[in-house]
């Protein structure tokens, strides 16, 4: 009678564990799909960008420490599961940091495509450049019902700046 027992929770377990690496294997084609463009790439083009701009006499305000520790700071709160807060405390930065589109292209270009923990056990990572992983993250409302999102999107337009 317990053989019977054993038999079932083995089978169970069996399931479970074929289930689960089917699982893993679609995530992982899914992350694979849904990865960003490379670093080169996001590099080359916010570079030229920006030299154009600097040869119409719009420069960066945003000195190279600051760029790479918006970058970083942004990178550091995203990874993983964000706690209450963060989204505003990323728009906020952004918003106070970020003051013409010089700065927004020097912005891209430091953070290029970076890898990301996903919230959640066995979600694997994500790579993605600046936009995407802002887009993807910022999904949150603030107490008007806005998303975090468009606050952003909303705060740079006002700033003349082009997403």
């Amino acid at each position: 009678m317990w053989a019977r027992g054993v038999i079932a929770v083995v089978g169970v377990v069996a399931v479970g564990g074929i289930a689960f690496g089917i699982y893993r294997s679609v995530k992982k084609g899914v992350d694979r799909i849904r990865e960003g463009r490379d670093d080169r790439e996001i590099k080359d083009e916010t570079s030229q960008e920006l030299n154009q701009l600097q040869n119409q006499g719009i420069k960066p305000t945003l000195s190279d420490s600051s760029a790479i520790s918006l970058a970083n700071s942004i990178e550091s709160s995203l990874a993983g599961c964000e706690l209450s807060g963060t989204e505003e405390q990323i728009v906020k930065a952004i918003l106070s940091q970020v003051n013409n589109q010089a700065d927004w292209l020097k912005l891209q270009n430091v953070y290029g495509s970076r890898t990301l923990d996903n919230c959640g056990w066995g979600t694997g990572e994500t790579k993605q450049d600046l936009k995407g992983i802002l887009t993807s993250d910022l999904d949150a409302f603030d107490w008007t019902f806005t998303l975090y999102i468009t606050k952003l999107k909303e705060g740079l337009m006002a700033k003349g700046i082009n997403w």
